[in-house]
């Protein structure tokens, strides 16, 4: 934000999720380090996105704020908040081959505005690239995501998943 300001530029930034996750861990283990440099929960990786994009689109007059998920509750997360703040200039931005419907809804504008979509392909050696783009397919699939959770009666309503972040990163820290 400091260069941002001191070169009277507003300064593209890109947040992602968990993108190298699987390569950090190992690195970690590697090095021998004693603790790890990512969340092992998801529910913190969550809320950690979730205030970093806050704090992008509060900055959004020294940054322009682009948004790298797959996940609807995020995505409906962000355009409430830009709403809030009165920010109109960010984009989302997906991997090329996830979320085609999901994305086409947003820049559809159904519901709300039509919002700025980019469609971006990872580059890397294959030691990188493999475990980015298999975490990405279990992602998709996974009991957990999006798309296998909307019909289960036993997970909490979007509206709830998306205003109440931190509640669920206690309750998924007390399951331990």
């Amino acid at each position: 934000m400091a260069l941002a300001h001191e070169t009277r530029t507003r300064i593209p930034v890109r947040l992602v999720k968990g993108a190298y996750w699987d390569t950090e861990i190992k690195r970690a283990q590697v090095q021998g380090l004693a603790g790890s440099p990512v969340f092992t929960k998801k529910a913190h990786t969550d809320v950690s996105y979730l205030a970093c994009a806050g704090a992008l689109l509060e900055a959004s007059d020294r940054v322009y704020p682009m948004f790298a998920t797959h996940n609807a509750h995020t995505i409906a997360w962000v355009s409430a908040r830009a709403r809030s703040v009165r920010v109109t200039e960010f984009e989302f931005r997906r991997l090329h081959g996830m979320g085609d419907a999901l994305y086409s809804a947003v820049r559809s504008g159904d519901p709300g505005p039509a919002i700025a979509c980019r469609v971006y392909a990872p580059v890397g050696g294959h030691r990188d690239l493999l475990p980015y783009l298999v975490r990405r397919l279990l992602e998709n699939g996974a009991n957990t995501s999006f798309v296998n959770r909307i019909g289960d009666p036993q997970v909490e309503s979007g509206t709830a998943s998306i205003c109440q972040p931190r509640a669920r990163m206690a309750r998924s820290s007390r399951r331990r």
